[in-house]
């Protein structure tokens, strides 16, 4: 097979191909096969006929039309293929120029998009390392308080933060809006739960007691049946408990089974793990920052197939997203005022970033000489088979060790250019007075050396002179 490429603008080639004439025989042998199964022709059964005799039924033009639905594709893997240009995963662009006497195509292919960095190591970041409180740990302790909490019935009337065994009927319009017979509710401040201002309405009612009282349901209620009308309420309470914390002992520590033996250890815990989370969200921030910095500053060749195939898969998993909630795209544009080509122009400029910001991760990845060993794929992995999205994936695969590895190749970039470019403020001026102190250290050290030397040298003045009037003296 004959072809010929020109690179064109916008990191698009387009191969000219010429299939010799063995391939489209090939080709035409099998679309015989297809179209004499599947057309009547008198005299024949289905399959039988000659391929003249289906050629003359159908037209030359009709077979070779069948034909070219599976040559086109195989001609041009073959001339793509042979023709080394990398794999970027975007269909080219087919057009068929001519079919007889010899069968021409023109097949626009996408390019790998290209990324020139801007002087990335010139960019400068500040961000500070968020301490670790007093009030995060504490916070951290009363959530561990709280999910080992117990409820106790108390005699007293029902307070905030009580949970109440009640039954309970609202009724909108003589319509039933809810219905609970002895189930448990938790009295809380602001709750929306039926509606808003049910919990408060509770505050006050005893083991035993009832109560009936109208509430307003608010105009922007999910439910549009019964949004901006009045519902009432009956309410019997069997019982009222009031929740009891834990006091963080050792005892408790152990009993989380996270090999605690004292509430100080647990304490150390918690205070590693709030750390380990701000040096966590440190970095995030600082590798947001940069790819940011990186796309703004760099200059970018990308052709627009690569932009529309993927903003083709952000619309596929827009309506992915979509249909979990079981709503329709046409029914999302209307609720959100949008037509579809303002939807599409959206999505074109979304696949458009974010093929933008991994291509300057990865030109980052190649300019730092980032790499990742077949070890730290390997550990990689593990630790990700420990996560629940990963528990039942085969994750040791060529294809998945080589995304694995791409992942740490990026984040080594990442990691490099943090170095580099990462300054906090904190951290300068600790290090500015750490520098002044030793100065002035040093400093003092000298002058308190200089002064001794100098009553040391005088001395030794002292007694050179003196040997010398000694000698003279002899003399």
């Amino acid at each position: 097979m004959k072809f010929t490429r020109d690179d064109g603008e916008n990191r698009q080639a387009v191969l000219h191909i010429e299939v010799e004439e063995d391939r489209v025989e090939k080709h035409l042998q099998r679309a015989h096969q297809k179209v004499s199964a599947r057309v009547n022709i008198p005299g024949f059964r289905k399959g039988k006929a000659p391929r003249s005799i289906v050629e003359q039924f159908v037209g030359r033009e009709y077979l070779l039309e069948e034909a070219l639905e599976t040559l086109v594709p195989e001609a041009v893997g073959v001339a793509v293929e042979e023709s080394d240009i990398p794999s970027t995963h975007t269909p080219p662009l087919i057009n068929v120029v001519e079919r007889e006497p010899i069968v021409k195509i023109d097949a626009t292919v996408a390019l790998p998009p290209v990324a020139k960095l801007g002087d990335y190591k010139k960019l400068k970041f500040d961000d500070e390392l968020e301490a670790v409180t007093d009030e995060q740990i504490e916070e951290q302790l009363t959530q561990i308080q709280e999910s080992q909490a117990t409820w106790e019935p108390v005699k007293r009337a029902a307070k905030l933060g009580d949970m109440l065994t009640l039954s309970t009927k609202g009724l909108v319009e003589g319509q039933e809006f809810a219905n609970v017979d002895g189930g448990d509710f938790v009295v809380e401040e602001g709750s929306m739960n039926p509606v808003p201002g049910f919990s408060e309405q509770l505050v006050g009612l005893k083991a035993e007691g009832s109560k009936e009282f109208d509430i307003e349901i608010p105009g922007d209620y999910p439910n549009d049946q019964f949004a901006g009308k009045t519902a009432n309420f009956t309410v019997e309470v069997v019982e009222v408990k009031k929740k009891n914390l834990p006091k963080i002992t050792n005892a408790l520590a152990a009993s989380l089974g996270e090999d605690f033996t004292t509430a100080a250890e647990l304490r150390t815990r918690i205070s590693d793990n709030l750390e380990a989370q701000a040096k966590d969200n440190l970095r995030r921030s600082l590798e947001e920052k940069i790819i940011d910095a990186l796309v703004e500053d760099a200059e970018f060749e990308v052709s627009p197939m690569i932009i529309e195939h993927e903003a083709e898969h952000v619309l596929e998993d827009q309506q992915r997203q979509l249909a979990q909630y079981n709503i329709d795209l046409q029914q999302y544009m209307q609720g959100i005022g949008k037509t579809n080509e303002e939807i599409v122009a959206e999505a074109k400029d979304s696949a458009e970033l974010r093929l933008k910001r991994m291509l300057v991760v990865d030109t980052l990845a190649e300019d730092t000489g980032a790499s990742a060993s077949d070890e730290e794929v390997t550990a990689e992995i593990a630790l990700m088979q420990q996560m629940p999205q990963y528990a039942n994936e085969s994750l040791d695969t060529d294809k998945a060790r080589e995304a694995v590895q791409r992942i740490l190749r990026r984040r080594s970039a990442i990691d490099q250019v943090i170095e580099i470019t990462h300054q906090p403020q904190a951290a300068n001026k600790a290090s500015a007075k750490k520098s002044t102190a030793t100065k002035n250290k040093t400093a003092a050290k000298a002058k308190a050396k200089a002064k001794p030397a100098a009553k040391k040298k005088s001395a030794s003045t002292a007694k050179a002179k003196s040997t010398r009037t000694a000698a003279k003296s002899e003399n």
